[in-house]
């Protein structure tokens, strides 16, 4: 099945508009592109300034609770928009330095976050047989100017190339997505886990970890066979995160 596209000069939230559409039974593969946001959402409920001439992006999918997907889904989404970006911006594939996905699912430009991920999953109403949900996968990407955000330091693609226009971002994302898809129903977690440490930030990476209030540092020290992130703390041992903010030193 196709994706089928929607684009809008301006909306509250793409998201929003998918999750609208999922809960009023939205057929499978919708995807949304608006030229402007005025109301967009990033992570734990932080603001996300879309930018002018930025990618503000948002599609919606089907999945059977059978798959076991959701453990994934955030490893997927993150190398979907890597391989995306790459493709759409005509990088080369073998870039060791400037892109580099954060856990679990931000990209960073030289260090500086670009673009980042929401997901989002909900039930679908069903008359009976196994169970599917929706899922809306909301992405945030600096094309063309990072926001300027108090206490953050943002990039844009622009700094490094010449940037994709948002809708050409947009279809090579959902046909990256739909191939790491493929490649996880038939090699398994294990290929999805070596493609995101191939992107990923390198091991020994500094990373800082805030999570129920505290804050803990240490050194990145891959993925248990979950997913989860593993950090060597300072003091020595070595923790698996599943959950908590990640910020690299």
């Amino acid at each position: 099945m196709t994706w089928r596209f929607e684009q809008y000069e301006t909306l509250a939230s793409t998201s929003d508009l998918c999750r609208e559409r999922a809960e009023a039974g939205e057929r499978d593969r919708l995807a949304v592109i608006a030229e402007r946001q005025s109301a967009a959402r990033g992570s734990r409920g932080r603001n996300w300034d879309s930018g002018e001439g930025n990618l503000a992006f948002s599609f919606l999918f089907h999945f059977s609770e059978n798959q076991n997907l959701r453990s994934v889904l955030p490893y997927l989404v993150g190398l979907a928009l890597y391989d995306g970006l790459v493709a759409a911006a005509a990088l080369p594939e073998k870039n060791p330095s400037i892109l580099r996905l954060k856990w679990p699912n931000d990209l960073l430009l030289s260090g500086r976050k670009m673009a980042g991920i929401l997901i989002e999953t909900g039930p679908l109403t069903s008359a009976g047989g196994e169970a599917t949900s929706w899922a809306v996968i909301g992405m945030g990407a600096n094309l063309r100017m990072a926001p300027h955000v108090e206490g953050r330091d943002l990039a844009a693609l622009a700094e490094y190339c010449s940037p994709p226009e948002a809708p050409a971002c947009a279809r090579a994302i959902v046909q990256a997505f739909d191939s790491w898809m493929e490649r996880w129903q038939h090699e398994g977690q294990s290929v999805v886990w070596d493609g995101w440490m191939q992107r990923a930030h390198p091991l020994g990476t500094r990373l800082i970890l805030r999570r129920h209030g505290r804050e803990e540092t240490g050194q990145f020290a891959g993925l248990d066979a979950q997913g989860h992130l593993l950090l060597a703390l300072d003091g020595g041992t070595v923790t698996s995160v599943v959950t908590g903010d990640v910020i690299c030193e």
